[in-house]
């Protein structure tokens, strides 16, 4: 840099020292400057040392002007300065560096909104057909399905993959990371087709490792558990089979199955234990199952669902055991199916 250059930096940064009421904005310099005079005059009274004049800090004189133009303005910065001058070049860098991620943040906050909008509508026109008498009920339940649909549409629930990006840009889990999108789901899923719900089901269980880490601070996931608890209710034995091997694959990139991280999470061991729970109805009734399906359930002993959850169980602390919202009274008949009578009385002391 020339010396000019080093001139004008030095005079720019000097600016931002100028006060119109220096005493409140700069206390210390100026209690220090006028502690610094007065002994100095004292010792010139004494004749200890010849009068000179104090080092004192000279600031640029700068005109203020009333009102002055722009250089940038600066967008989504709301409640934030958004001009930045010469005169003050330091007031628009936190605006910047905050602006694109307050907006997508922004976004997904504000995404449930019209979608909210419509499921009262839902709701407004599921309690007109029920004052009404039956035959008239087709209109409405048209109309209902019409509205369930274009909010179904709206959610973008599709495909994706455990990839942290892939999750991160995923609008559906956006949602889902949201308390208020999280309530709309809830709402919304007795209101749904039974394919759409068990979609919602299954994007939710193998999403659950990403929705527990977000749901750490705001812990709104149990607002899920009532309805798609329902849904595990109704489900047959290969869609239930279906849901958990979403659970007992390892996460990308690492050895760690989700199922460790249930145990640890109310959301997710209630909704495991639900999983389970229906899987146990299903075995003792006299329904009959898919040869394969219970082929999977109980196949091999060491991979089987069964004994991964009784092993990822028993490793788990009971310090670090999450208490469930609800606890099947069936677990027990559904692990004494395949485990030894030890393993059970352990499972049962860390399940009490």
């Amino acid at each position: 840099m020339t010396r000019k250059e080093k001139d004008w930096v030095i005079k720019v940064q000097m600016m931002q020292l100028q006060s119109e009421n220096p005493h409140l904005d700069d206390y210390y310099y100026q209690a220090y400057y006028h502690r610094l005079e007065r002994k100095q005059a004292e010792e010139e009274l004494l004749g200890g040392r010849n009068k000179q004049e104090p080092p004192k800090l000279v600031t640029p004189y700068i005109q203020k002007m009333e009102i002055y133009d722009s250089v940038v303005r600066i967008a989504g910065s709301l409640g934030q300065v958004a001009v930045s001058t010469c005169y003050s070049p330091r007031r628009a860098i936190d605006a910047v560096h905050h602006a694109l991620q307050e907006e997508v943040r922004m976004r997904w906050l504000c995404s449930p909104e019209p979608m909210f909008l419509q499921l009262l509508e839902v709701e407004e026109t599921q309690r007109k057909m029920s004052l009404l008498p039956e035959e008239q009920h087709p209109r409405f339940r048209e109309k209902k399905s019409h509205e369930v649909g274009r909010i179904y549409q709206a959610l973008k629930i599709r495909a994706c993959d455990r990839l942290s990006h892939r999750e991160a840009e995923d609008e559906f889990l956006q949602v889902l990371c949201v308390r208020k999108g999280k309530k709309l789901t809830a709402r919304l899923l007795p209101h749904l087709a039974r394919e759409q719900a068990e979609e919602i089901l299954v994007t939710v269980t193998r999403h659950l490792p990403f929705l527990m880490r977000k749901d750490v601070l705001d812990e709104s996931l149990p607002v899920l558990y009532g309805p798609l608890s329902e849904m595990v209710g109704r489900m047959t034995f290969s869609e239930l089979i279906e849901v958990l091997q979403e659970l007992t694959r390892p996460l990308a990139g690492s050895t760690e199955l989700p199922l460790t991280m249930t145990f640890k999470n109310q959301f997710g061991i209630s909704l495991l234990y639900a999983l389970l729970s229906h899987g146990e109805r299903l075995l003792s009734s006299d329904m009959p199952l898919e040869p394969h399906s219970a082929h999977w359930w109980v196949c091999l002993p060491r991979t089987d669902t069964v004994f991964l959850v009784a092993r990822e169980l028993s490793q788990v602390p009971k310090t670090a055991l999450v208490e469930p919202l609800f606890l099947p009274s069936n677990l027990l008949s559904l692990f004494c199916r395949y485990l030894d009578k030890q393993t059970i009385h352990r499972l049962e002391a860390k399940m009490e």
